[in-house]
């Protein structure tokens, strides 16, 4: 009888194969993460655009019990309310007494420390300017059109650039728009007449 000795010998990878795989990996990870971050970024502006469309569907509800839409309580426009209330008290009036929404959404690209500066802002609503505005700005030329109020997100560039920016009200609007990148510049809009693209 003969017996058979296996003899296993161990193969370790050389320096190169490790490099190879390395790079393997650094590759997979570049094509994977941008993926993620754009699929991340899609997600967050379709929310945002079926959070505005809420808000627009409450407030068209208002405006039919109540002859009107929500007056713009952070224009200093209305005696006793302070500015600094934002758009608190404004969209307390989908929420109470009529329930409108269940609750009010919140811009998810408003960043305290950046927008503080331009709008006297502590909540992250999205932006709204309505009837009964105290100030005159370039908006006031659309009532005519028939635009009556807009709510406004800064888009994913975090940056608010509406033509009534505080403090210095500029002769531009510009509209985000997906087809455009998913990161190009512009706030996105909702009016009376929905979506502004």
């Amino acid at each position: 009888m003969h017996s058979h000795h296996r003899t296993t010998t161990l193969h370790a990878f050389t320096l190169i194969e490790l490099l190879i795989v390395v790079a393997i990996i650094g590759i997979l990870a570049a094509i994977a993460v941008p993926n993620f971050l754009n699929a991340r970024m899609r997600a967050t502006v379709t929310r945002t655009y079926g959070d505005l469309k809420a808000l627009h569907k409450a407030m068209e509800m208002y405006r039919i019990d109540n002859n009107g839409y929500v007056p713009d309580y952070d224009s200093g426009a209305v005696p006793g309310v302070s500015i600094s209330m934002n758009e608190v008290l404004t969209y307390a009036k989908l929420t109470s007494p009529v329930s409108y929404m269940a609750s009010i959404p919140l811009d998810p690209y408003f960043l305290q420390t950046t927008t503080k500066s331009l709008h006297p802002k502590s909540v992250a609503y999205f932006q709204y300017a309505g009837p009964h505005s105290g100030r005159q700005d370039p908006r006031d030329a659309w009532r005519p059109s028939g635009t009556l109020y807009t709510m406004t997100s800064l888009g994913p560039d975090k940056i608010d650039q509406s033509a009534w920016s505080y403090p210095h009200p500029t002769a531009y609007t510009v509209s985000y728009n997906m087809s455009n990148g998913l990161q190009s510049k512009g706030d996105i809009y909702m009016s009376n007449h929905g979506l502004v693209f």
